[in-house]
C-alpha cells in the first residue's frame, strides 16, 4: 500500500506565509522541472502532453518569483484541465521537508517535520462532541496515516463513537489524505476483507485494497457523514464507501470531484508540485468520482448539514428506543426536527423578551436567549408557534401564554410533566443586544 499523507499536507503545510522569503529559484528551471514531472507521472498521458505544451513558453514566466510564478503556472495548467490535485505551490518549508524525495515514497522514512505536524493536528481528528440524545460526533479534517499518533487518533475517535446511539462524522472540511486511513476508518463499519478500491497508478500494476480487521464493529449503528464542496480526495473515497456499501447516510453538498491520486514533488529549492499520478476506482461501483463528486442522500447546504443529520439521527434513535427512554428521545427528535425545518415563532422574537419571575429572556442579534440567576445564557429554538426549547436542554418546553395578542406569561414544562408558570413583569422588558455573543452551554436538564 502506498503510504500517502498528501491531502492533509496540502491545507496544513502548504498554507501561505512563505512569500516574504528571498527566492533563488530560476523561473525557467522551475517550469522545466514541472514539465518533466508531469510528462513522467501524470495519470493521463494525452493530458500530460497538452500540459507540457501549455507550459512551453519561457517568456510567460520570465521575471516572476515566489507565489506569483506558481500562480502563473497554475493558471496555464487550468486552461488544460480542472484537475484539483494538480498544482504548484511556493512553499520553502515543505520543499525543505521533502528534500530530494517525493511523497509518497514507500522506501523513505517520513520526514520528522511531517510526523510532528500530524501529531500536532491529532491525526486530523479535530474534535469529538456528545450531542443531546447520545448522538456522538467527530470532526475529521484529514485522513492522516503513517505515524502512531495518526492511528491512535482514529482508534480513539472510534472508541468515542462506540458509546453513542447514533454517530455523525463531519468531513465538510476534510481535503483527503491516505487510503490506508480510509480503509482503517471503514473497517469499523464493514466486515474485514470487504473489497474497497483499485488504484491504477501510471507505470505500475493496479493495486486493490480491502478493509482490515477492526478491534470492534460499529456496523448497524446509525451513521451520518457530513459533506461539502470542500470534501475531497480520500474523504470522497470514504464518502463513496458510505454510499456504495450502504453503512451510513451522506448529508450535505456534493463533494469536490477530486478523484485522482497525487504525488508531492520538491521543485527547485522552494516549490512543491502536486501531480496526479493515478486513478482511484471503487470496487463496488466500478467508477471513480473525478470531476463529478459524490452526491449525498440528504442534499442540503453544507452549513445546514449538521442540523439535518441530527434530526435524522434522533428520529432513528427514537424509533428503536426502549420504552423507558422513548418519551425523552421523541421529545429530542421533535426539537431537532423543528430546528431542521426552521420553525418560526408566532411573533417577532422581541415580543417574547422580558422578565418572567427570576428568568430573563433577552434578544441577542436575531435570537432569543434565556438566563436565570448566575447561569450563562442559552439560545431558545422555536419548536411550535408559541413554544421554544433551550438548545442545551431540548427536553424542556417554554410555552408562552398569549392574551389579546400580547405575551403575558411563561410556562416551563419539563419532561416529567411538571409545569412552572411565571407571569411577565408589567412594564419590564429585557434589553436587546446588537449581536449574538458566545453562549456557554450549561448542564442539560437545568430548565433555564
Amino acid at each position: 500500500m502506498r503510504r500517502s499523507i498528501i491531502a492533509i499536507l496540502l491545507p496544513i503545510a502548504m498554507a501561505g506565509g512563505a512569500a516574504a522569503q528571498t527566492v533563488s529559484d530560476d523561473p525557467a528551471a522551475v517550469v522545466a522541472a514541472t514539465r518533466r514531472a508531469i510528462a513522467e507521472r501524470y495519470v493521463l498521458p494525452d493530458v500530460a502532453a497538452k500540459l507540457g505544451t501549455a507550459l512551453a513558453s519561457s517568456d510567460r514566466y520570465r521575471g516572476l518569483a515566489g507565489q506569483a510564478l506558481a500562480d502563473r503556472v497554475n493558471a496555464d495548467m487550468a486552461k488544460v484541465t480542472a484537475d484539483k490535485h494538480l498544482g504548484l505551490k511556493y512553499d520553502p518549508k515543505l520543499a525543505a521537508m521533502l528534500g530530494d524525495r517525493p511523497l509518497p515514497d514507500d522506501d523513505a522514512k517520513m520526514p520528522p517535520g511531517m510526523a510532528r505536524m500530524i501529531a500536532r493536528h491529532n491525526g486530523g481528528v479535530r474534535s469529538m462532541e456528545l450531542l443531546p440524545g447520545n448522538i456522538r460526533m467527530i470532526a475529521y479534517e484529514g485522513f492522516a496515516w503513517g505515524t502512531p499518533e495518526a492511528e491512535a487518533a482514529i482508534a480513539g475517535a472510534m472508541q468515542f463513537l462506540r458509546g453513542g446511539d447514533a454517530c455523525i462524522i463531519d468531513l465538510r472540511r476534510n481535503g483527503g489524505g491516505s487510503p490506508e486511513a480510509v480503509a482503517a476508518l471503514a473497517s469499523y463499519f464493514v466486515p474485514a476483507g470487504t473489497p474497497l478500491m483499485r488504484f491504477e497508478m501510471r507505470g505500475k500494476p493496479g493495486e486493490a485494497t480491502a478493509a482490515p480487521k477492526a478491534p470492534f464493529s460499529l456496523a448497524g449503528k446509525p451513521l451520518y457523514v457530513l459533506t461539502s464542496g470542500g470534501t475531497a480526495s480520500a474523504a470522497e473515497e470514504f464518502a463513496t464507501h458510505v454510499s456504495a456499501l450502504g453503512f451510513g447516510t451522506l448529508v450535505g453538498e456534493r463533494t469536490a470531484g477530486a478523484g485522482f491520486r497525487n504525488d508531492l514533488l520538491p521543485v527547485g529549492k522552494s516549490y512543491v508540485l502536486s501531480v496526479s499520478s493515478g486513478r482511484a476506482i471503487s470496487l463496488k461501483t466500478g467508477k471513480d468520482w473525478e470531476a463529478v463528486g459524490v452526491t449525498p442522500a440528504i442534499a442540503v447546504p453544507a452549513d445546514q448539514a449538521l442540523v439535518a443529520a441530527r434530526a435524522a439521527a434522533m428520529t432513528a434513535i427514537a424509533a428503536k428506543a426502549p420504552a423507558a427512554e422513548r418519551a425523552e428521545d421523541e421529545r429530542i427528535a421533535a426539537f431537532y426536527g423543528a430546528a431542521a425545518k426552521g420553525v418560526r415563532p408566532a411573533h417577532p422574537v422581541a415580543d417574547y423578551a422580558g422578565v418572567y419571575g427570576d428568568r430573563k429572556l433577552v434578544v441577542r442579534g436575531d435570537r432569543l436567549t434565556t438566563s436565570r440567576g448566575w447561569r450563562p445564557a442559552s439560545v431558545l429554538v422555536p419548536v411550535e408557534a408559541n413554544v421554544m426549547a433551550p438548545e442545551d436542554d431540548p427536553l424542556s418546553r417554554f410555552r408562552f401564554v398569549e392574551q389579546g395578542g400580547r405575551i403575558v406569561a411563561l410556562e416551563v414544562e419539563r419532561i416529567d410533566g411538571s409545569v412552572e408558570r411565571a407571569e411577565r413583569s408589567a412594564g419590564l422588558q429585557a434589553p436587546a443586544f446588537p449581536s449574538s455573543p458566545d453562549v456557554i452551554p450549561a448542564k442539560a436538564g437545568s430548565s433555564r
